[in-house]
């Protein structure tokens, strides 16, 4: 609990008063409340409880994150202007659900883009660092990113009957986001716009054919009792987001927690990232097996169609080539820091491997 040097109807109307989020100025600790997409299940939840749990033992106490998973406190498009306001102290910023204010960031959810959670991660985290673009559009919205997030690989699951050729696209509702969503167009079906936690229901009732998702989640979410097909064609990730935090209010805090704040959030994204590779595996063994009676069968697409899908998919980095420029970003310039961040990582797996492979 707060500890504040104020009684009665006085300290009830300054914690009515204050941001959710922030502690008194002469509070000692930090009882941060943090707005979740996703519920307490599967490898980002358990990723953000460790994260959760080693700030509050670093701290010495002195940081606890208070979770409100599945969009409880606020809804995901919401999350950033929470975050922003101080309505939510911290939470999962999503620039896919905001593309007017993170057009930038909005890269990383370019189909194809990446197929590696760990470098992907790694690569935007980086240059997020180097890059004053990206960082003016969080600092425009009072929001500081700790450590970026993944989807993981992007496939599609599927209802009641597999895809595993372009054809078999057409006329088939799809619910989609970002630039797959261009990218579905394209092949002749139907995009759906719908939020992830809508899924099971419109999986359910019909409302949609299939989705693109991820193999983890597939089992966190439950998906599999309403879908029965997924096809792993690996179209890129969603790594336009991460964890965000009001920067007033990060800033406010002691130099320590400040540090300890940056230096734990660096390390959840290897801790995530060997996580998810795992629970991916776990994942799919669980799910081909069957959970609860509940099968899902695994296809793969040939080659061939899977490379016209990356053919059909370029259209989006042209129209964001369009869209940055017109905001007086250079385009080419932005794209060659990310190409040279990105072959570094992958250069680091090549030679040494993950983090948590390394031995010396």
């Amino acid at each position: 609990m707060l500890k504040l040097v104020l009684c009665g109807a006085v300290a009830a109307t300054a914690l009515l008063a204050a941001p959710v989020g922030y502690s008194s100025a002469e509070a000692k600790v930090y009882n941060l409340r943090y707005a979740d997409i996703g519920p307490p299940r599967g490898p980002r939840a358990g990723a953000l409880k460790w994260w959760a749990q080693e700030l509050e033992s670093r701290s010495g106490g002195n940081i606890k994150i208070k979770f409100f998973w599945s969009q409880s406190l606020v809804k995901g498009k919401a999350t950033m202007k929470a975050v922003s306001s101080g309505l939510s102290g911290m939470g999962t910023v999503l620039g896919i659900y905001t593309p007017a204010e993170f057009p930038v960031w909005n890269y990383a959810n370019t189909p194809f883009l990446h197929t590696d959670a760990w470098i992907g991660m790694r690569t935007w985290f980086e240059l997020r660092q180097k890059s004053p673009q990206l960082r003016k559009e969080t600092d425009r919205q009072n929001i500081t990113i700790l450590a970026n997030n993944t989807a993981g690989p992007v496939h599609l699951l599927m209802a009641k009957s597999p895809v595993t050729s372009i054809a078999q696209l057409k006329g088939k509702k799809i619910r989609s986001t970002g630039g797959w969503t261009h990218l579905f167009k394209a092949l002749g079906a139907v995009p759906v716009k719908i939020g992830f936690g809508e899924l099971y229901s419109a999986l359910d009732r019909g409302t949609i054919d299939g989705t693109v998702n991820y193999t983890p989640f597939v089992k966190s979410y439950k998906h599999y009792e309403v879908a029965s097909h997924l096809t792993e064609i690996s179209m890129g990730q969603v790594l336009g987001y991460g964890i965000g935090i009001n920067t007033k209010l990060l800033k406010g805090m002691p130099q320590n927690l400040q540090d300890i704040m940056v230096k734990t959030s660096d390390e959840y994204m290897d801790y995530y990232a060997r996580t998810y590779m795992e629970d991916s595996v776990t994942a799919k063994k669980q799910l081909t097996a069957g959970i609860d009676g509940r099968k899902v069968v695994f296809h793969q697409m040939d080659a061939g169609e899977r490379d016209k899908m990356e053919a059909a998919a370029a259209v989006f980095k042209t129209d964001w080539i369009a869209k940055v420029t017109k905001k007086g970003i250079d385009a080419q310039a932005f794209m060659a820091a990310f190409d040279a961040v990105h072959a570094k990582y992958k250069k680091i797996v090549a030679d040494k491997g993950y983090p948590w492979e390394t031995t010396n």
